[in-house]
């Protein structure tokens, strides 16, 4: 059979997997939100999604990256969010979203390379490292097939656009950026958090740079983001303008509202960043019938819980607790499992 033919084939018996994509979309997307200006904006977000870029969205990014990946490519993976008095390292959610990413793409072979700004940077090492992926020396990194290597991103859009095109000529191997709950700047220009506070442009590193940049060299783009202000949501800037409670107006100086305006190749709004990227994980074992390729809930549970002992807090309550956005640690390892729970019954003999 030619090579053509195979991916005609695969990609037919993957379309038979519809329903569970489907599933893996809407138990990312539970909302579980105790803030009530936050309920009811995750379907709207998500109903957004699905009207630009068609669907179910975790099926496109499982064919999108598995039709960049090639033996030997490498992944980029960025998240890291907060501020400097409210969240200095961190939050909870964004770091095991992307430590189950990185053990996914260990696991099929592939290294991965982590960027974030230095304060964000142990906390993310740390979730990753518990998920059982290794960091390496980027001697070593470049010799080996998997591991991961970790790199500081500089603050300031000036110094971004330097080291980002740097980066990317340094790395041919990359294939693929996966960008998960990373803030990007709106319209004007201006990063903001999910309540509409300004984020100062020299204490972030602009990773909005990279996402542009791997996109106009062929890389695969991806984002995961559930407030709308994370950098993935210039898809749908417009239809969320009219429909977020800061589409049009932040309440900062610049008047624009918090809707990010890079575009990705395929953008996953998510009840909760972290369950985003797990159910991405997901489609991508889904797709290839590997149900292994997820790491087991102790693993999971350590990635989230690591970012807490390098000053990582809850980013609803402040508090440095093994929650994330407000949901229990209980509730988190019941999503997961459901997660789980899609790619068992897929494969399990019809009678």
């Amino acid at each position: 059979m030619q090579h053509g033919e195979e991916k005609k084939d695969r990609a037919a018996a993957d379309d038979g997997k519809r329903p569970f994509y489907e599933y893996l979309d809407y138990i990312a997307n539970t909302e579980l939100k105790s803030k009530s200006a936050l309920q009811g904006a995750t379907r709207l977000r998500y109903d957004a999604a699905r009207s630009a870029q068609g669907g179910p969205l975790t099926q496109a990014a499982a064919q999108r990256v598995l039709r960049a990946l090639r033996p030997g490519t490498v992944v980029l993976l960025t998240t890291g969010t907060g501020n400097p008095v409210w969240l200095p390292h961190g939050e909870t959610d964004g770091p095991s979203g992307v430590a189950v990413l990185a053990r996914l793409f260990t696991n099929l072979g592939h290294r991965v390379c982590l960027l974030s700004e230095a304060h964000y940077l142990p906390g993310i090492r740390a979730s990753v490292a518990a998920a059982g992926v290794p960091f390496l020396h980027e001697e070593n990194w470049r010799q080996r097939s998997i591991g991961a290597l970790a790199i500081e991103a500089p603050l300031g859009r000036a110094a971004g656009e330097r080291f980002f095109s740097r980066l990317l000529d340094d790395m041919p191997e990359a294939a693929a950026a996966f960008f998960v709950e990373k803030p990007g700047p709106n319209i004007a220009g201006v990063a903001h958090n999910s309540s509409g506070k300004e984020k100062a442009a020299d204490t972030i590193a602009h990773l909005d740079l990279l996402a542009d940049l791997a996109r106009s060299r062929g890389l695969m783009t991806g984002a995961v983001g559930d407030g709308g202000n994370e950098i993935g949501f210039g898809a749908i800037r417009k239809a969320l303008s009219e429909t977020h409670p800061y589409g049009k107006a932040c309440g900062c100086r610049c008047g624009r509202g918090i809707i990010n305006a890079t575009e990705v190749d395929v953008l996953f709004p998510a009840a909760v960043s972290n369950w985003g990227a797990y159910a991405i994980a997901a489609a991508v074992a889904l797709n290839l019938d590997r149900p292994t390729l997820m790491p087991p809930w102790r693993e999971v549970k350590a990635s989230i819980m690591a970012p807490l002992s390098h000053g990582a807090f809850d980013g609803y309550s402040g508090l440095s607790v093994p929650s994330v956005d407000g949901t229990s640690l209980e509730t988190n390892r019941a999503v997961y499992q459901l997660i789980c729970e899609v790619i068992r019954l897929a494969g399990t003999p019809a009678h």
